[in-house]
């Protein structure tokens, strides 16, 4: 399969073919204040959402994020100051929602301080785990607990969550710890398929590119990859939410890869059961 890729914004993704399909529709996205969660809320309200609700752990990041879209007047803009690690700050947050999100965007997440394992404070190892897995975990099961207890839900739900090719393609020292938990966070969305029906929801992993960013700059590996523009990140996934990618159910994709090939490819996917993890057979 001959998958073209992209590191900058280009017109196939362009937010504004969704808006037809997008009206009406609210989205949720975890770490929302700033870096790639602030790209993903513009390019989810060029498309035309009816909400964008932010969720992070600092308020005046996600103040600054929600001023910034303020110039969509369409599009209604509120945020909450959320520890997605905390049962009762999750709560709170789906106890103010009047209504539930027709998109899940898990975006936020937590990078230790790069360490060899051997010597690494194995409380703040541990503290990637506690964040990217079970935070995330908790936000989703809660999501989903609260759609189905308000019963109105019309269409299935999008979870799509933020990973990164750490988590299986690379291997780099001292930064176990990360790609470990985003790799259990992989196969954690893969695996949501089979408990909950794709007409409740579908479920997406998204690697969105090497973008410049405090997490990447703290990791060590800023500039050892080409660059990816934010927007790309930001329009791929809202293209995610669309039900032209629902054939990307339980799969893990790249926000680099050209979404007209991706389609076409899709029998090929489909049918050959690919971008999961699997272990087909031992020589």
């Amino acid at each position: 399969m001959a998958i073209q890729e992209h590191l900058d914004p280009y017109p196939r993704l362009d937010p504004n073919r969704l808006k037809k399909e997008f009206t009406g529709k609210s989205v949720l996205i975890t770490g929302g204040g700033y870096g790639i969660g602030a790209s993903i809320a513009k390019s989810f309200t060029e498309a035309g959402v009816a909400e964008i609700i932010l969720a992070g752990r600092t308020e005046a990041k996600l103040k600054a994020t929600a001023d910034g879209l303020s110039s969509f007047k369409d599009t209604k803009i509120s945020f909450h100051k959320v520890d997605i690690t905390s049962k009762t700050d999750v709560q709170k947050l789906f106890s103010a929602l009047r209504t539930s999100p027709d998109v899940l965007v898990n975006n936020a997440g937590f990078l230790a301080t790069p360490a060899n394992f051997v010597h690494a404070d194995l409380d703040e190892f541990w503290e990637a785990f506690t964040t990217n897995v079970y935070g995330t975990a908790l936000v989703t099961q809660s999501f989903l607990r609260h759609r189905e207890a308000l019963k109105h839900a019309t269409t299935p739900a999008v979870v799509i969550t933020l990973n990164t090719i750490g988590s299986y393609s690379v291997r780099v020292p001292g930064l176990s710890s990360y790609a470990a938990s985003k790799a259990a966070l992989a196969r954690w969305s893969e695996l949501l398929p089979a408990d909950v029906p794709d007409t409740t929801a579908r479920f997406i992993s998204v690697h969105p590119g090497a973008i410049q960013t405090a997490m990447g700059i703290k990791s060590g590996l800023d500039g050892v990859f080409p660059s990816t523009d934010p927007k790309l990140a930001g329009d791929f996934i809202a293209w995610v939410a669309s039900e032209e990618a629902s054939f990307l159910n339980g799969r893990f994709v790249w926000v680099n890869w050209d979404v007209d090939d991706l389609v076409k490819a899709k029998g090929e996917v489909v049918g050959k059961d690919l971008f999961r993890t699997s272990l087909n057979s031992v020589e």
